[in-house]
C-alpha cells in the first residue's frame, strides 16, 4: 500500500529528471486529484510531458529516467509478460517491503489528455510539484471514468469506483471552494470541452444526483444539464 509521501517523492524524482532534460511536465490522473484535495491516494504516478521532449516518445522517456537514476526500472507487465512494452516503476528507498510506484508518461492527445500551456501549471503550495489546473483534473478524470466503465475487467470496476469517490471529491471543491465556470476555461482545445460535455452528460445520465453541481459549472442549455 502506497504513502502520500511515496507518491511524492517518486513524482519528484521524474520531474527533477525531466526538467534537468528541458522538458516541461505536470502531474495528471489522481496524482494531480491529490494535490488538490482527494481524499484517496493514487495508486500511482502519471506524468504529462509538455514541451522540450525534442521529439522524443514515452517509451525514450522512460529509458532516459532508468539512466539517469537507478531506483527506475522497467519490468514486463505481471498480466503479459509476452507483451512487446515494459511499464516504468520506482522502487522506494524508505519502504520496509520494497515497494514500487508505478509511473506513466504521457503526451498531449494520449488518453484524451489535452495540452497544457507551461503558464497555466500550478505549483502545490505543499509539495512544489507541477500539477494540471484543476478544471481539466476534473474533467479529465470524466474520461477516465468513461474508459473504466466501457472495459469488462475487474480491475477496471474497482478503478470505476475510484474514479466516482475522486469526481464527487473534486465536484464538490468545483461548486463549493474553486466557483468554476467553464466559460472561463475557452483556452482549453474545442475537442477537450466537446468530450467533458459528452463525458459529462453520461455521467449525469448514471448519477443524476450530480445534474445540479454540473449545471451550477455551466453544462446546462434550456436550463437543463448537456
Amino acid at each position: 500500500m502506497l504513502t502520500l509521501d511515496d507518491i511524492h517523492s517518486t513524482a519528484h524524482a521524474v520531474v527533477s529528471i525531466l526538467r534537468a532534460s528541458d522538458m516541461v511536465a505536470c502531474l495528471v490522473g489522481s496524482a494531480a486529484g491529490a494535490e488538490h484535495g482527494i481524499s484517496r491516494i493514487p495508486n500511482d504516478v502519471d506524468i504529462l510531458v509538455l514541451s522540450g521532449a525534442k521529439s522524443m516518445n514515452p517509451a525514450e522517456m522512460k529509458n532516459l529516467l532508468v539512466s539517469k537514476d537507478s531506483r527506475f526500472f522497467l519490468e514486463k507487465p505481471v498480466t503479459n509478460p509476452n507483451a512487446s512494452y515494459f511499464i516504468l516503476k520506482y522502487r522506494l528507498i524508505s519502504s520496509q517491503n520494497n515497494s514500487c510506484c508505478h509511473v506513466d508518461i504521457f503526451l498531449p492527445g494520449m488518453i484524451h489528455l489535452p495540452p497544457i500551456p507551461p503558464s497555466y501549471i500550478i505549483y502545490s503550495a505543499q509539495t512544489a510539484l507541477p500539477t494540471m489546473p484543476f478544471f481539466p483534473t476534473l474533467l479529465h478524470k470524466v474520461q477516465a471514468w468513461l474508459a473504466h466503465r466501457a472495459s469488462p475487467k475487474e480491475s477496471a470496476r474497482i478503478k470505476r469506483s475510484n474514479d466516482e469517490q475522486d469526481i464527487s471529491e473534486l465536484l464538490d471543491f468545483a461548486v463549493k471552494i474553486h466557483k468554476v465556470k467553464i466559460e472561463n476555461h475557452t483556452w482549453l482545445p474545442d475537442w477537450f470541452l466537446q468530450e467533458a460535455i459528452e463525458g459529462v452528460r453520461a455521467y449525469v445520465q448514471e448519477h443524476p444526483e450530480t445534474a445540479p453541481m454540473w449545471k451550477e459549472i455551466g453544462f446546462c442549455a434550456n436550463n437543463k444539464v448537456i
